[in-house]
């Protein structure tokens, strides 16, 4: 275990042994009996399931010489200036609408005041701006938050991308928390931290794992890819060049430095857009069908996917006939119970974090992160609903990984100098709910991108199964021209 999940992990203990002491009858600070057994298509569902390589067993790990003598004593209550986090987030809007992405912020922001010692001594005061899905709304929270005077904006998903141009003329650095659009994949002063590196990662990843991975575990020979798209601005961008350019990669269509270019000549592969909250895609799964694809793969908001799954049952796919490959945005356990048998061998690739899965599934630090955030949320005003919710687990994260940067840094904590500690992050540190963050080495074009690593699963019927913990799909985009449009 390391230095940062002892302190935290001891951190939450003892002030939960504080309030047990104090004859408190709130069980928010333990795991719900009724707790959902699944985990996200990113997690480890198999509780012999060995921890990462790279995640130190914690008998064998030696004792920080820096490290407190006692963990576990609460830290003192922040008193400094506070330090303002504008949170920009689309919420109430059909097209797009992510309150559990805000509730989840809040949360977190209060468990770092409360038992954290705020960021450095500073506690976070949030100022949130709610947005629908439209250009001018983007910028009109841009604007609000930047007169505002907040130290640093947090974006949660955001469509368009014309929003950090604003937040750039006034200083303030941007953490992105799901990173869609290629603004956020190469915007300078601009942190996309969210684990699996939002379409960068998920979506390469998704062709990596239909056309790598998926053929040894179905022993198929992928030659013909269906790939259904959200039909979105930022859908748009992550099909056309986070999907469609490297299936063309990969048959030698595209000029790339990948080591898999040219790998599968006679590749072949379709993109059919699918409008959000489409009342009926019968046409869209009927012409997915239609071309007889090896795999199919897909990601849009949860409903969309099953809705998608919906059409493709009563066309009389089954999972056995053709894989499909959903990203972890879809992932709902409720319709994927309700979906039955039809939903049952389908996979889901997405971050690598774990914090959505069954805590005794989990070892080392994935274990006391999930821990953290499954039972913090909740006595921070998280219901359980929301607590398994991916975008939830995302914007918690997102905050706890803007307080590990401020608890390594020496001196006073500021924009300017968490902005230089994220900067800083070169992949060999431990990150809440993540794999290390590595925005030092951020492949060009995509400089912002903090995190790329993706996990996938497979759903059995009653929970997800870890098919393989770790892999990225970025090499096959390595060294290409961006293609937002087509």
């Amino acid at each position: 275990m390391t230095r940062r999940s002892k302190k935290v992990l001891g951190l939450a203990l003892s002030f939960g042994l504080l309030a047990a002491a104090c004859g408190s009858d709130d069980d928010g600070a333990e795991a719900p009996d009724d707790a959902p057994a699944e985990t996200t298509a990113e997690e480890p569902a198999d509780a012999d399931e060995p921890a990462d390589a790279d995640e130190p067993a914690d008998a064998d790990e030696p004792a920080d010489a820096d490290e407190p003598a006692d963990a576990g004593e609460p830290m003192e209550e922040p008193t400094g200036e506070p330090f303002k986090i504008g949170v920009q987030n689309a919420e109430g809007d059909p097209n797009g609408s992510f309150p559990e992405y805000s509730i989840a912020i809040e949360a977190a922001a209060e468990y770092i005041n409360t038992e954290l010692g705020g960021l450095g001594g500073r506690p976070i005061e949030l100022e949130l701006c709610s947005m629908v899905i439209s250009p001018d709304d983007s910028q009109r929270c841009a604007n609000e938050l930047s007169a505002a005077g907040v130290d640093m904006a947090l974006s949660t998903l955001n469509f368009f991308g014309n929003h950090f141009s604003i937040y750039a003329g006034s200083n303030i650095p941007v953490i992105v928390g799901t990173p869609l659009t290629i603004a956020d994949f190469t915007s300078p002063g601009v942190f996309s931290v969210g684990a699996g590196g939002g379409c960068l990662g998920v979506h390469t990843g998704l062709i990596e794992f239909a056309t790598n991975q998926l053929e040894e575990l179905e022993g198929i020979d992928v030659q013909r890819v269906a790939v259904p798209w959200a039909d979105t601005p930022p859908g748009v961008v992550c099909y056309n060049d986070l999907e469609a350019k490297p299936l063309d990669v990969l048959n030698g269509s595209e000029p790339g430095d990948s080591a898999r270019a040219g790998e599968k000549p006679d590749l072949e592969h379709i993109g059919v857009p699918v409008a959000p909250a489409s009342p009926d895609v019968t046409p869209q799964a009927t012409e997915v069908l239609s071309f007889d694809p090896d795999v199919i793969i897909f990601s849009a908001q949860g409903a969309d996917c099953w809705n998608f799954l919906d059409a493709l049952g009563r066309l009389g796919w089954t999972p056995d006939e053709i894989p499909l490959v959903f990203s972890s945005s879809c992932t709902d356990f409720d319709a994927m119970r309700a979906a039955g048998d039809l939903a049952k061998g389908i996979y889901l690739v997405g971050s690598s974090s774990g914090l959505l899965s069954p805590l005794d599934s989990l070892e080392g630090d994935r274990l006391d992160d999930a821990t953290i955030y499954q039972t913090k949320g909740i006595e921070y005003g998280m219901t359980e609903d929301d607590v398994f919710k991916t975008f939830a687990s995302a914007g918690f994260a997102a905050m706890m990984n803007i307080w590990e940067i401020a608890d390594g840094l020496d001196g006073e904590v500021t924009a300017e100098s968490l902005a230089a500690g994220l900067a800083a992050t070169d992949g060999t540190k431990s990150a809440y709910g993540s794999t290390p963050l590595d925005c030092a080495n951020a492949p060009a074009p995509y400089v912002a991108v903090c995190n790329s690593s993706v996990g996938a699963n497979i759903w059995d019927g009653d929970k997800l199964v870890l098919v393989d913990p770790e892999f990225s799909g970025l090499d096959l985009v390595a060294g290409t021209e961006l293609r937002p449009g087509g």
